[in-house]
């Protein structure tokens, strides 16, 4: 160490606690210091190095809570918006989707209906990732372009037809819960007349820059890992080929 602190540094560190004679007691201060320099002011400098850092980890501590509360300040209010708006794009599908339900059209036009919904209401380009898991990282941009829409036109027409088995039926939007990373789940029943309810969450994130629905959970099973499995075994069935997948998306 090129400096090492004086004797008067200890003196200044650590003084003596007052007595009745003051000045008597500085002068033995000084010289103990003196005698002992080598080890009081190897001693001396451990704590006012101990003060340092201390003062400096309360400061930091400081700044660190301070920061800490804006941020929960500014996240807790977008975190609500996010709540806020996911709710009400499940209220305006759902009223969209009742109202198909019910509006009389043909097979043909209920489906052509249901996927024009879909393409507005769902990020299927996050759908369609997850959905064919691996494959997807080593698709093609030109693969991943044709699959998007084959997948989507495939989903709404195997959905699409079932939709006079919810005739009469209306959605119920209960409320939205902020799931963290994974967005936020939207809870809501739909009720059947004469039949039980079916409970389903709308998940629904913003990764392409505006809410969108991922997933949906009925009665509690994920319908995205359902179509993942579904998926697996259409591909395997085609050896693994995704351009004979998306042909037979396209065909079915």
């Amino acid at each position: 160490m090129n400096s090492i602190p004086s004797w008067t540094s200890c003196f200044t560190i650590r003084p003596t606690a007052t007595r009745r004679r003051g000045s008597a007691t500085c002068r033995t201060s000084v010289r103990g210091c003196r005698r002992a320099r080598a080890i009081r002011t190897s001693t001396c400098w451990r704590m006012s190095m101990r003060i340092n850092e201390a003062g400096l980890s309360r400061r930091a501590i400081m700044r660190g809570a301070a920061g800490l509360g804006l941020a929960l300040a500014l996240v807790g209010p977008a975190r609500a918006d996010a709540a806020a708006s996911a709710q009400q794009l499940v209220v305006s599908l759902s009223g969209e989707l009742t109202k198909l339900v019910n509006s009389g059209q043909s097979t043909n036009q209920v489906i052509s209906s249901f996927q024009t919904i879909i393409m507005r209401y769902a990020d299927m380009s996050a759908v369609s990732a997850s959905v064919l898991g691996p494959t997807w990282r080593s698709a093609s941009s030109a693969q991943k372009q044709a699959f998007v829409p084959a997948f989507t036109g495939y989903f709404a027409r195997r959905y699409g037809k079932t939709f006079s088995d919810y005739k009469n039926a209306t959605i119920q939007v209960q409320g939205a819960q902020d799931a963290g990373r994974a967005g936020v789940l939207v809870s809501s029943v739909v009720k059947r007349p004469g039949q039980e309810d079916i409970r389903v969450g709308w998940q629904i994130a913003s990764g392409s820059g505006s809410p969108k629905v991922v997933n949906l959970i009925i009665e509690g099973v994920s319908a995205l890992a359902s179509e993942r499995a579904e998926v697996a075994a259409m591909l395997d069935a085609q050896g693994g080929d995704l351009d004979r997948l998306i042909a037979q998306m396209k065909s079915s």
